[in-house]
């Protein structure tokens, strides 16, 4: 079918999108490479695990006006017991290094769908600015090794969130309202590509339009396929096929952290009515949890939130 919408930007998420591997197994390996890392450079495996899940629900529930990265580290450091400037320094030097060395061999072996970066090339080629909205719970090094797992060049993407750059995570209307603002756009002028209905969808909330892809969808909230466009990754080259050229996008698009007073402007500007922002906060602290928790084959699948 024809598609009559236009857009001046498209925002994908990476888990289960772009990205075709089980989310529970690669957290498992995360965090056993981690720790071993870690303890192999003279933390306490035990102690840091402890401290990296509690800055992790951080990131996802933490409201001041500040990025992901120090909300992180400060609880981080709390619950570590870290209180000195060089202590804290020489620990996130041995983080930084663990991104660049190790997580990398995450990915080894592992083979993405190449449709991924097709679908990626044929917007660029198309003239459609591209945002990588994936949840800015990990650095931005880190983002890009899973990219190229995926077989996505990261030079791509005008803009790629992480939690050096955004100062929330989805599901809330907070995080969609940052990158609207680093856009400069209205939420009408944007598609979301995404797997998961409760994290990816909650952009529709500020009047952007969606593409579900099916291929390791995660409905947490029982939402309602029909209301939106659906598909395998391969249905949706097929009707990115049928996009026409992008003859109006968005210039200028800030790849930094964005101004709190501008996230609010495309809040208000944007917000459907009846918008329960606390309602995503609760979501958004339920999610932490489970990324937080012990990640056993599956168990992403079988979340679910209300009735």
């Amino acid at each position: 079918m024809q598609n009559a919408k236009t857009y001046r930007a498209i925002c994908f998420d990476l888990d289960g999108t772009l990205l075709p591997m089980d989310i529970d197994e690669f957290m498992v390996a995360y965090f056993k490479r981690i720790a071993t890392y870690m303890g192999m450079h003279g933390m306490d495996p035990e102690l840091f695990m402890l401290a990296l899940k509690a800055g992790t629900k951080r990131m996802a529930t933490h409201t001041e006006d500040h990025t992901n990265e120090q909300a992180f580290w400060d609880e981080f450091c709390q619950v570590y017991g870290i209180d000195s400037d060089a202590e804290r320094k020489r620990v996130r030097q041995i983080s930084t290094d663990f991104y660049a060395n190790d997580f990398p061999h995450i990915g080894d072996g592992f083979q993405g769908n190449p449709a991924a970066g097709r679908v990626v090339r044929k917007l660029v080629q198309k003239g459609y600015p591209l945002v990588l909205t994936t949840m800015p719970m990990f650095p931005r090094r880190a983002i890009e090794h899973r990219l190229a797992w995926a077989g996505v060049e990261p030079g791509l993407f005008a803009r790629i969130t992480s939690y050096e750059n955004s100062c929330s995570v989805k599901p809330k209307q907070t995080y969609y309202a940052e990158n609207l603002a680093a856009m400069n756009l209205r939420g009408e002028d944007v598609l979301m590509v995404g797997n998961n209905t409760m994290e990816d969808m909650s952009f529709l909330d500020l009047g952007a339009d969606g593409y579900l892809v099916t291929d390791y969808l995660l409905d947490p909230i029982n939402f309602d396929l029909s209301t939106i466009k659906h598909g395998s990754m391969a249905d949706f080259e097929a009707w990115v096929d049928t996009l026409p050229q992008c003859l109006n996008p968005a210039r200028e698009i800030s790849c930094g952290v964005v101004d709190s007073s501008e996230m609010q402007r495309a809040l208000s500007e944007n917000a459907l009515p009846g918008l329960d922002l606390a309602d995503a906060q609760a979501k958004a602290a339920i999610v932490a949890d489970a990324v937080a928790g012990n990640h056993e084959a599956g168990s992403a699948g079988k979340l679910k939130i209300g009735s």
